[in-house]
Parts: C-alpha cells; sequence; structure tokens
C-alpha cells in the first residue's frame, strides 16, 4: 500500500510539472510576439526591437553555467517558482511603469525573462528524472515535448487577437498570470534538496572558479558522447535560428497578400509535428522503457535540416504541410532523445551539465540569429536556411560517422554513476520533467 501510495503522490507530482511547463510555456510565446510588436510601437526602430531580441538571449547565455550551480545546490521547484514570481512581477512593473520609463523596463523585463527562462528549464530538466524515476524519463520528457508543442500552438495563435482585441497591457497581465498560475502549481510538488557534487564531479577547479562556471570540469567527467551531442545540439540551434528568422521573410515573398496565414500554416505543422512525435514517444516509452539512442538523434537531427531546407524550396501548400510536420516530428524526437540521455548523467553532474548546454544552445541560437539575419539582406531566404542547416546537418553527419567508428555509448549503462561512481551509497535512490521553458 505504501509503494502505491508513493507512485500516486510521484504521479501527481509529475502531472502538476508537466502543466506548470505548459502554462509557462503559453506565456513565454505569447509574450515573444506581444513584446517584440510592443518594442517596434514603442521604440519605432526594427534596431531595437532586434537589440530587445539580443539581450534576453544574451541574458540567458550568461544564465546557463549559473544556472548550473545553482540547481546543483538549491531545491529546484523553489529556482522554478523564484523564476515565475520575478517574471511575473517584471511584466505588471512594465505595465504599471510611466510612459518616460517603460524603454528602461523593457529592457530590464528581456534580462528577466532571459535568465528567468534559463534558469526554468535548467532545473526542470534536471529535476525530471527524480520526479518521473530513472525508468520513465524518456515518457516524461515525451509528456513535455506535447505539452509544449500545444503551448506554442495556443501561444502563436492568441498573441495577435489579444493584441489586437485587448491591447499590449492585457496581453501582459494575462502573460503575467501565466507565470503566477505556473508558481501555484509548483508550490504543490515537494522541494528535494539535490545531492551535493563530488569533489571529483567539480573538476580541478573550486566550484565557484571559473572552470566551474564555464563547465570544463563536469564536460570531462561525463562520456565523451554525451559533450558530442550538446555539440550537435549547439549547431542545430545554429540551424533553427535561420528558419526562426527566414519564415517572415519567405512568406512577404511567398504570400505578399497573406504573409501572416503562411507563417501560421508554416508554425502549425511544425508544432502539430512536434507534439506528434511526444505522443508516439511516450507510448514508446510506456511499452518499452526507452525512447531513442545517440544515433538515432544524430540521424534525426539530420533530418530535421533536411526537411526544413526543402519547406524553403517554395513548394505547393499540399506539399508545405507535410514537410514542415515532418520537420517538427524530427525536432521533438531528437530534443527527447538528447534531454533523456543528459539526465542519464549521475545527479551530483546532472545540472552543471544541463547549465553548460542551455549556454552552448543559446550561443548557437544567438550567433545564428546575428549572422542569419544579416545575411538576409543579401541573399535569399532558401539560400541562408540552407547554409545554416548544411551546418548543423555536417555537424550531425560528422557525430553519426564517429558513432560508426566508435560506438561508445552502444552498452553503456542507463546513467554514468555506474561508470564512475561518485555519490555516497544511498543517495540516488529518490522516489519514484526543453526551450527552453
Amino acid at each position: 500500500m505504501a509503494k502505491a501510495a508513493d507512485a500516486g503522490r510521484a504521479a501527481r507530482d509529475l502531472r502538476l510539472v508537466v502543466a506548470a511547463h505548459a502554462v509557462s510555456t503559453y506565456g513565454s510565446y505569447l509574450n515573444l510576439v506581444a513584446l517584440g510588436l510592443f518594442t517596434l510601437e514603442l521604440t519605432g526602430s526594427a534596431a531595437q526591437t532586434g537589440l530587445f531580441m539580443a539581450v534576453r538571449l544574451a541574458a540567458g547565455f550568461l544564465m546557463g553555467p549559473v544556472s548550473g550551480l545553482l540547481a546543483g545546490r538549491y531545491r529546484r521547484t523553489r529556482l522554478m517558482i523564484g523564476a515565475d514570481v520575478l517574471s511575473a512581477a517584471t511584466l505588471a512593473l512594465l505595465v504599471a511603469a510611466p510612459a518616460g520609463a517603460r524603454l528602461a523596463a523593457l529592457y530590464a523585463l528581456a534580462v528577466v525573462l532571459g535568465c528567468g527562462q534559463t534558469l526554468w528549464g535548467v532545473a526542470l530538466r534536471s529535476e525530471l528524472p527524480d520526479l518521473a524515476g530513472p525508468q520513465r524519463r524518456a515518457r516524461a520528457n515525451a509528456r513535455l515535448v506535447a505539452a509544449r508543442s500545444v503551448a506554442m500552438l495556443l501561444g502563436f495563435a492568441s498573441a495577435g487577437v489579444l493584441v489586437a482585441g485587448l491591447g499590449y497591457e492585457v496581453a501582459f497581465l494575462l502573460d503575467a498570470g501565466t507565470y503566477a498560475l505556473s508558481a501555484g502549481l509548483l508550490a504543490r510538488v515537494p522541494a528535494r534538496r539535490p545531492v551535493a557534487a563530488a569533489p571529483e564531479a567539480a573538476g580541478p577547479a573550486a566550484p565557484t572558479g571559473p572552470r566551474a562556471w564555464a563547465g570544463v570540469g563536469v564536460l570531462r567527467s561525463v562520456a565523451p558522447v554525451v559533450v558530442a551531442m550538446i555539440g550537435v545540439r549547439a549547431a542545430d540551434a545554429f540551424g533553427s535560428a535561420a528558419h526562426n528568422v527566414g519564415i517572415p521573410v519567405q512568406a512577404s515573398l511567398v504570400r505578399p497578400d497573406s504573409p501572416a496565414a503562411y507563417a501560421a500554416v508554416f508554425l502549425t505543422s511544425w508544432a502539430v509535428g512536434s507534439l506528434a512525435a511526444g505522443r508516439w514517444c511516450a507510448r514508446l516509452a510506456a511499452r518499452t522503457g526507452q525512447v531513442g539512442s545517440p544515433r538515432a538523434f544524430g540521424v534525426a537531427t539530420c533530418l530535421m535540416s533536411l526537411f526544413f531546407v526543402l519547406a524553403f524550396t517554395d513548394p505547393p501548400l499540399w506539399l508545405l504541410i507535410p514537410l514542415t510536420l515532418a520537420a517538427g516530428a524530427a525536432d521533438g524526437y531528437a530534443e527527447i532523445s538528447y534531454t533523456t540521455r543528459l539526465q542519464g548523467v549521475d545527479e551530483s553532474r546532472r545540472a552543471r551539465l544541463f547549465g553548460f548546454a542551455s549556454a552552448a544552445q543559446n550561443a548557437g541560437f544567438g550567433l545564428g540569429m546575428i549572422g542569419c539575419s544579416a545575411a538576409l539582406d543579401r541573399a535569399a531566404p532558401f539560400t541562408v536556411v540552407a547554409v545554416a542547416h548544411g551546418v548543423a546537418c555536417a555537424v550531425a553527419l560528422a557525430f553519426l560517422l564517429a558513432q560508426t567508428v566508435r560506438p561508445s555509448d552502444r552498452r553503456a549503462p542507463p546513467t554514468d554513476a555506474t561508470r564512475r561512481p561518485t555519490a555516497p551509497t544511498g543517495t540516488t535512490a529518490r522516489r519514484p520533467p526543453e526551450p527552453p521553458r
């Protein structure tokens, strides 16, 4: 009976975390659209709008390793609640700020959202294996991807309607409400103290030193295949930036009469594909207990890049939809495989590893946003997307080749703890959850 009660509580906690993830992700996609439009209207400058996004990305990049250190030392659900509360308060401050102070409040919000989103995501992915249990983390990750896809659809679909019908202030207050609701849901989840990192997990430098901040120590302590997967994911983020900045330009070229409708079809199909992948992976994990492998992750990354490039060849609508559906499905599968593998490392290293991985992805995405935005002034969207995703595909192919030559993860244990024990006996026995928020 006690075991059944523990399993019931664990399932309830996981449902609460997935619900909080869905609500906060909806808020993130809502403000992604609303804040971009608001910045453009407030400043009248496309450069200022780009600067707002750059500040948000830079804050997320710098916060990555710091988030890993915090999530490795403090109760992670409380960190997530703190990030939600601070985001909600800063949005309310933006609404209440007088006209002359709104620009300063806007940039403060960019920093808060960038840091908060990174901290939330690192804490979530570090905590999920302990919420779901080591054998069910793949299924939990699949549920998170499915929830994120639904939230993205609703966020993009409602942002324009809310701004046009109710105004920016109401949209921002609703956004603040989503963060408050997320915090309320997380407050019902017991806050567990993380396992302290063993000395060898931190590498030769002290945990607060520059090398710890850069993640060098934790990279030396995990399997090489994990480090390689982080590199592939950073290259994938670089390619993803190309289609994110390229979709509006492509829409204005292909459908000058209705670019918004074209962009909506593109993004909706992508989200539905990602949702389908999440649901399929959840069923597969429930049946087999695992999803994907490093090799499958590499193949999915290649397929995603290929489908995105084909989607920018100006295909007819009947072909565009299945291409973007396939790109979303491959992207969702790659993310689930990637997150599940990184969660397999020992708990004492997990948070710092996700902090470094988040910084690597933010760096790839930020560089892609800057480079591809500049390139779109000189080249067609197809060329920019093909080059950027070509880089991602080349990195993924190199990863697959390395796996073929040296399949280091083929017989790898479920966690790195069995390869190099670091935690004291009994610390990994816990009760029986990706970006970004």
